[in-house]
């Protein structure tokens, strides 16, 4: 080594060892940390995704475990936190089990094959005049096949593995890791999952100051941005559910066109997820297609499912209908890992073609959904619970604050706490929809039955009644001093 005494040599060489050393020693320290933490054999990613999707996920779980039966578990569990539509699943049900129709799914060769992973040509003929026939032209209800076709493209039109993934993907193809996605709160719990697990998107609640119920107005999206913004995030997208979850109204065409021109004037995205579209018992729902006369452009995307119009959320199989064709072009190839299968695209191809049965389906649907809604605000009425009227969903979402030992999100996790363990049932926490008023709470009612749902009503008063009766300290109220809530 020229220049290097002999000292120096020998100087850096044992130095050099004890760095190798030391790197040794510390790996085999780290692999001694991870056995420890039981954390060795998946990556860091895979660590991120160790925590429940849904905050109240092992709840409800529990719940299903020991769930309530009129006449052989009257005492069991009630959910009321799950956002399905139980009530019509025999109706859609009776309709699959035709075997002409699981004939037709099973013996077209094309179903065995590959084909292109945004759906089978054939699907999504169907799905776009579905889509032109409820959302975009409801008043037509006599439109032919070609028509249909001539205002919804069927290229434009794809299937993905439920709205969850559609949305995953889009923020993944619209948007780049750590930008803000503005999402009108309260709003769907899951949805900061779907945005951030794989593209790495951050939600941002806009909050309204004005009525919730009304919808953002442009100053409420135009905070909230700036907001993001002064820390750092490039707001993106903004996605809106409407009808709205978890309060059920029903966003007007002005105030749903307002909201795409301000995203629009910022160079954003807009996905529009009308899940619960169908779904509506008292109002008229005008869909973002027919608000913007079917002019969605690059930057507006509309999604939909059956998940919760007919009630078939294990079917995992959602809709998304955009006029980006490059963005169609990226999610051909994401959807290979996420794509219908071929047999549930027929069955439901069929469906979709079916006006009598749809018309039928939707309209008594909406009957069953009518009759819980008012079953549950009775009850919610007698017990002076407030609540925001709701004209869609399947849900209704109720102010329980005043009832909270302490009005903070401390408060309204005592407050589930008690109703899961004393009157065994469970309601989807505000907290977890990015709700500012601690004790707001929604109400599944049409994930029960009307007798079930009954039956978790009355103890939601024997619990209210208590409470407010006897003014017990909170420190004292535990399932040995209700245990006669059930009765």
């Amino acid at each position: 080594m020229s220049g290097v005494t002999g000292k120096s040599a020998v100087f850096f060489s044992t130095l050099a060892l004890v760095c190798i050393a030391q790197k040794k020693w510390n790996s085999k320290s780290r692999r001694r940390k991870q056995r420890a933490d039981g954390n060795h054999d998946i990556s860091q990613r895979g660590q991120s995704l160790l925590t429940p999707t849904l905050p109240y996920i092992m709840d409800y779980l529990k719940c299903l475990q020991d769930h309530c039966d009129p006449y052989t578990n009257p005492r069991g569990h009630i959910p009321l936190c799950m956002s399905e539509n139980k009530l019509i699943i025999e109706l859609l049900g009776v309709r699959l089990l035709q075997i002409e129709t699981a004939s037709r799914a099973f013996s077209d060769s094309s179903v065995y094959c590959y084909n292109n992973t945004l759906g089978l040509p054939g699907a999504r003929e169907a799905l776009a005049y579905f889509l032109a026939k409820h959302f975009l032209c409801p008043e037509r209800t006599n439109m032919t096949f070609g028509d249909a076709l001539s205002c919804i493209r069927p290229e434009l039109v794809c299937y993905g593995a439920g709205a969850s993934s559609l949305i995953s993907h889009l923020a993944l193809c619209l948007a780049e890791r750590g930008d803000a996605v503005l999402i009108p709160a309260p709003y769907y719990a899951a949805f900061d999952v779907d945005l951030k697990i794989i593209s790495g998107c951050i939600a941002v609640p806009v909050h309204c100051k004005g009525n919730p119920s009304e919808g953002p107005t442009p100053r409420d999206l135009e905070d909230a941005a700036l907001a993001a913004e002064a820390k750092g995030m490039r707001v993106r997208m903004l996605l809106i559910t409407n009808p709205c979850n978890p309060i059920g109204t029903i966003y007007t065409p002005e105030v749903m066109k307002e909201v795409i021109e301000w995203a629009r004037s910022r160079d954003m995205h807009s996905i529009v997820d009308e899940i619960y579209a169908l779904s509506t018992f008292d109002g008229q729902f005008e869909s973002i297609l027919r608000t913007l006369n079917n002019e969605l452009g690059d930057n507006v995307h509309h999604i939909w499912a059956l998940s919760k119009d007919f009630g078939a959320s294990g079917f995992r199989m959602g809709t998304l209908y955009t006029q980006n064709e490059k963005l169609l072009r990226s999610l051909a190839n994401l959807n290979i890992f996420s794509g219908v299968s071929h047999p549930m695209q027929m069955m439901i191809a069929e469906i979709f073609l079916d006006d009598n049965w749809v018309y039928d389906f939707l309209h008594q649907a909406r009957e069953k959904i009518r009759y819980s809604y008012l079953l549950c605000t009775r009850m919610l009425d007698e017990m002076v619970i407030p609540f925001f009227p709701a004209k869609a969903g399947i849900f209704v979402y109720a102010d329980f604050s005043s009832l909270l030992p302490e009005p903070t999100a401390e408060g309204e996790a005592k407050f589930a706490s008690l109703l899961l363990d004393a009157a065994r049932i469970i309601m989807t926490p505000g907290a977890a929809q990015h709700d500012q008023k601690p004790g707001m709470f929604r109400i599944c009612y049409c994930f029960v039955s009307p007798e079930l749902l009954m039956m978790a009503m009355q103890r939601l008063d024997n619990i209210i009644v208590k409470i407010r009766t006897h003014r017990i300290h909170w420190d004292n109220l535990t399932p040995e001093s209700m245990s006669d809530i059930i009765a």
